[in-house]
Order: C-alpha cells, then structure tokens, then sequence
C-alpha cells in the first residue's frame, strides 16, 4: 500500500539521550544503520529513505520513552518538555509533508501540561496531539507514580478536548520498586514482552472507569500495539465491570468500555504485525478504531510494511487502517503544513486489475506452476 501514515515513531534528543537512555535490542552484528541510538538521532537520512522504499508518507515522531514520565524532578521534566517541543518544531518544519509532531509533556501539574500543550498546538508548527509515557514518576525515589484518571488531571484533559489534541499512551519502564518486587527475577517478562502492555491497559482503563472520556466528550486516545491486549478481553471486561458491584465507578452506567472504541479510543499496530490479532481487533471494536504504525525504531520499517502491504484485508479496511482513519482523528495532518488528503483504495495502490489479466486467477499467472514466492 502507498501513501501510509504511521504514529508511533521514536527520536531522541541529542543532548538528552544518555539520560533517557533507549531500550531496546541490536543485533550483536548490526551495522550502524541498525543501531538505536544512531536511528533514534536521525530523523532526515535513513528514516526517510526507509520511508521511500517502503510506502509510508508521514510519520508523526514523539520523544522516546521514559521521556518527560521518567524524571521525577518536575524542573527537569518540565525543562526536558519544552526542549523536546522546540527541537521537534525544528525537525518537523525542516520536512512537514513527511513528518508531524507529538508534544512532549511533564505531568507533574496538570495546568502547566495543559499550557505547554496549548502552546505547541496553537503557537508552534506541526504538532497535531501529545504522547504520554505512561505514569508520570514523582518523589525522591523515583518511585511515586502519578496516574491521570485523578480528577485533579481534569484542566489538562479539558484543554485536550478543546485543542482537539488526540493523546497518546505510551509505555514506559516501571519504578525501581515496581521493578525490584516484580521484575527482577524475570526481567525477560518485562518490557515489550508483557510489562509495557500490563501497565498501559490498566492505564487506559482506569481513565475510561474515571469517566474522563464522559466529562470531557471531544477528548480522544491512543495507544499502541494492538490495543496492549485489550481487544481480546473486551468481553471478560464488559462482563466483570458489574454496576451492582461497584456503584461508585464514574463512567457512565448506560456504556460499555467498548463503546468508546472508534469514538474516542483508538489502537495502533505498532509493533504487533500479527494478522490474526488485528483480525480479533477490528471484530471486537471495529476497523474505525485501528490505524496501521511501526514503533520505529524499536521495530524494523520493512517488516512492519511488508506485513501490512501482504495482508489478504479488503481494500477498503486496509486503506483505511493505513491512512484515512488516521486523518480523520488528526485533522490538523490535513492543514498547513502537511496538507495531507483522505485518499482511495485505488490512489493507494490497492484492488484493481493492474496486471492485465484474470484467467487463472488473482494471485498466480500461471495455471500450473507457482510463480509467488513460498
């Protein structure tokens, strides 16, 4: 498929990148274009070359995790979110057909969040929503984890909502304690493997049973790989969240956590190239809740759109998936200074007779021998 949008892109800041050190693995023989490090740092050389080879127009880029989240200090986080959004403004107005921004954010004062994204989306260029890496860690340890369904959080989530700012929900690695009591006798289980999922669903959830997503109605989110497993529980969800049991939960009483999906909630692919699993996603909230990313460059640009191209999906879905419905959450993508379009299966590069002939089907040429690969 042509013309791709993808949203859950990584860089890094030079002058930051020791102390938000990058997670992630390279193969003991990689050449320096695979290293981490150096992909995170770049953003105008072999990621756009990537990008040429393989399909994907946009990239909406945000700051690697922990980010702002994990400094405790809120002078340094706050300092961090400001540096972060100007050097990204920089970036970004250097190539706005090719890429957007996501504001990065300290939440340790909601009200201060809320103005820095104000100034990103109507004093700055190219930004579109913020990225948020999970709990924001706090105190002197480290170890305090601020959560955003608090209703103190409400005066960033309305100014969100009135931005019409989509935000993001990204993991990020957990405290020390967290990290001391449950990981470190099986690190192997913690991070991409099972950690980040864990953490960012109860995440999500807990702003959902909140009623953040009532209170504040034009207020959207995101998160990334598939849901972080919550498509495939949507069901024992609905099911165990029993009104009769808990008749403080805030979220409206008449909904379902699945009623928000294609609304106000969405997923990406990032990182999950798993057909079946996208299959089990849109069944339970719909392919109007999906949107296609890679999770560069944690995750490899040709093996995410090499999948995705390959999918046996209709056209309509898939475009959508790829494209559209990304641009319909992101209309500032549609602006100056990216001027991005809604665009058809067909100007995508997908359905049609383009090879010029049918008679032994759609798929192979020839009646007798394959001639696709195995």
């Amino acid at each position: 498929m042509h013309f791709k949008i993808a949203l859950e892109e990584g860089f890094a800041l030079p002058s930051s990148l020791a102390q938000n050190s990058p997670i992630g693995f390279t193969p003991a023989n990689a050449s320096p274009e695979e290293h981490l490090s150096t992909n995170l740092l770049d953003i105008h050389g072999h990621r756009l070359r990537q990008m040429d080879e393989n399909g994907v127009e946009l990239m909406i880029l945000s700051l690697n995790s922990a980010g702002c989240q994990g400094l405790s200090d809120q002078t340094a986080a706050e300092t961090l979110s400001s540096s972060a959004n100007d050097y990204l403004e920089d970036q970004v107005m250097k190539n706005p057909k090719r890429f957007a921004a996501f504001a990065a954010l300290s939440m340790h004062d909601p009200k201060q969040a809320a103005d820095e994204l104000t100034r990103c989306m109507t004093k700055k260029k190219g930004f579109v929503g913020a990225l948020l890496n999970d709990f924001q860690s706090s105190g002197p340890n480290g170890n305090t984890m601020l959560f955003y369904d608090h209703p103190r959080y409400d005066v960033f989530w309305q100014a969100a909502a009135d931005l019409r700012a989509p935000v993001y929900i990204h993991p990020r690695t957990p405290t020390p304690l967290i990290n001391e009591q449950m990981w470190k006798d099986r690190p192997w289980l913690n991070l991409s493997v099972l950690g980040f999922a864990n953490r960012v669903n109860m995440h999500l959830l807990a702003i959902i049973t909140a009623g953040v997503l009532d209170r504040f109605p034009d207020l959207k989110l995101v998160i990334g790989h598939m849901g972080e497993h919550i498509p495939f529980e949507m069901y024992r969800l609905d099911h165990k969240l029993d009104r009769a049991r808990f008749p403080n939960m805030k979220m409206r009483k008449d909904k379902l956590i699945r009623d928000y999906f294609g609304e106000q909630v969405f997923i990406t692919t990032s990182g999950h190239f798993s057909t079946p699993a996208l299959v089990c996603s849109i069944s339970e909230i719909g392919s109007k809740s999906c949107m296609f990313s890679i999770d560069y460059p944690f995750e490899s640009i040709p093996n995410a759109c090499v999948w995705y191209d390959e999918i046996q999906l209709n056209q309509h879905d898939l475009v959508d998936i790829g494209r559209n419905n990304c641009l319909r959450l992101f209309p500032k993508l549609m602006q100056e200074p990216h001027n991005l379009s809604i665009k058809s299966a067909w100007d995508c590069g997908i359905g049609g007779l383009r090879n010029g002939e049918t008679t032994y089907g759609l798929f192979n040429k020839s009646f007798n021998h394959r001639l696709m690969k195995q």
